[in-house]
């Protein structure tokens, strides 16, 4: 039996941010666990030329996930994510206002499709640098969310700055 989760927009303060994104994240380590044939990658997309968070979010959500998860509807295939939408260092360390100066993502997916697909539909829905890894048999994977949700300890997370959508095998 299958059961979607996925982000519900309000307005959360960083601190519940914070705390949705690592059940995101925990969710996903568990259906990693529990499907056959499917790996965990990282991914990080630089270099965007998005202009701000919320067009990265169209982008990433309609451009990106949404485009799979239509190419894919009934292939048996899958694919789970969670994303950030991150602020400079410099931001993040209150040099600067959080606006349109270099705004990055990074991402965990879980999936059973191959690298070189999830790389394909990255080139053909956005601009930028992108590094993928295979985070599936790294000891430290569960350490990731901390690296993700950094920047809620300064308060510049927003619920325009993360999503996730996961199917849950029961």
């Amino acid at each position: 039996m299958k059961k979607l989760i996925k982000k519900i927009p309000k307005n959360r303060n960083s601190k519940e941010i914070m705390e949705d994104m690592r059940y995101a994240f925990d969710v996903l380590i568990s259906q990693t666990n529990k499907l056959q044939n499917n790996k965990m990658l990282s991914i990080t997309i630089t270099h965007t030329r998005a202009k701000h968070e919320k067009d990265l979010r169209h982008i990433l959500t309609n451009g990106l996930f949404n485009t799979i998860h239509k190419d894919y509807k009934n292939s048996g295939e899958h694919i789970n994510y969670l994303y950030v939408i991150e602020f400079p260092e410099v931001v993040s360390k209150g040099e600067y206002l959080p606006t349109n100066i270099g705004i990055h993502t990074h991402m965990v997916v879980n999936t059973s499709l191959k690298k070189e697909t999830i790389e394909y539909y990255i080139n053909n829905s956005t601009e930028g640098d992108i590094y993928i890894e295979d985070i599936t048999k790294r000891l430290d994977r569960d350490n990731y969310i901390n690296y993700m949700i950094k920047q809620g300890k300064t308060n510049i997370l927003t619920d325009d700055n993360y999503n996730y959508k996961i199917d849950l095998i029961c």
